[in-house]
């Protein structure tokens, strides 16, 4: 894989941040020598990617049901319990974080992508761009705090939606913390075949919104690009972040799960 410097353009600020650092290795797989044209130039795959010690909050779309409740309120409180609790009722992940106005209520999900040449000749990555598909207002079903502990680092790029845009480009991360140059307009990134490349993505917003990642390609000089939703395929599910964060209050039910307390209960404010 090549990556080279190239021409930068002016930072673009918006409410929408995705995150990318490129990581080698992951992702890495027995694949068969033989390709076909039929087939993508590039082999996608996605999964989630959390931290486990800090991404433990939920939000739900409607009010836990009666059944569930009772559930959580004899639920262990350590990690696996109540990650397999949100997961079986719909809960969607997220971790708090801020954005420029400084208000840490965004939600912020995160997932890595992996991108695998399949073409003998080299395939070159020109662009990627996040693309929404749809934009609601933020659910207050439910909210639900795990157990949390530690911190994490700064990413070291970025990809911004602004309120009303559709589509931005992925961006790279200032020293100071800011989105600043167009990340493939500072870089190429060239994969010979069987290569990997893994970009972790993180999404913050304040709207709740459904999205898509599109990779724009050049093979063999033809300019092709590449859907990616959260199944690793063009039209499956999009991807989802629910937006802002409210108080408590504003839900109709919220709980929380403590390190040190023996069950899950409602959250006291």
């Amino acid at each position: 894989m090549a990556i080279v410097t190239g021409i930068t353009l002016p930072i673009v600020l918006a409410v929408v941040v995705f995150v990318a650092t490129v990581v080698i290795g992951p992702f890495q797989e027995d694949v068969k020598e033989g390709v076909s044209v039929s087939e993508p130039p590039v082999r996608v795959g996605v999964e989630e990617s959390w931290n486990e010690d800090v991404d433990m909050e939920w939000v739900f779309d409607r009010p836990l049901p009666a059944q569930a409740v009772g559930e959580l309120m004899s639920l262990p409180t350590d990690g696996p319990s109540v990650v397999g609790f949100a997961t079986a009722h719909g809960g969607l992940r997220f971790s708090k974080s801020c954005l420029a106005s400084a208000a840490c209520d965004a939600a912020r999900t995160r997932f890595k992508l992996a991108l695998t040449g399949r073409r003998r000749g080299e395939v070159r990555i020109t662009d990627i761009v996040g693309r929404v598909l749809e934009r609601r207002e933020p659910p207050k079903g439910a909210l639900l705090s795990g157990p949390t502990a530690g911190a994490e680092e700064i990413e070291p790029g970025v990809l911004l939606f602004g309120e009303n845009s559709t589509v931005e480009r992925l961006k790279s991360l200032g020293e100071d913390g800011r989105p600043g140059r167009a990340y493939f307009d500072e870089k190429f990134v060239h994969l010979a075949l069987n290569e990997p490349i893994v970009f972790e993505v993180i999404t913050v917003s304040t709207w709740d919104v459904d999205w898509e990642l599109v990779v724009k390609l050049s093979v063999d000089g033809k300019a092709e690009e590449t859907v990616v939703r959260s199944d690793g395929t063009p039209t499956g599910k999009p991807f989802r972040n629910p937006g802002k964060i409210y108080d408590p209050p504003i839900y109709e039910g919220s709980y929380k799960c403590k390190v040190g307390v023996p069950t899950c209960g409602p959250l006291r404010w």
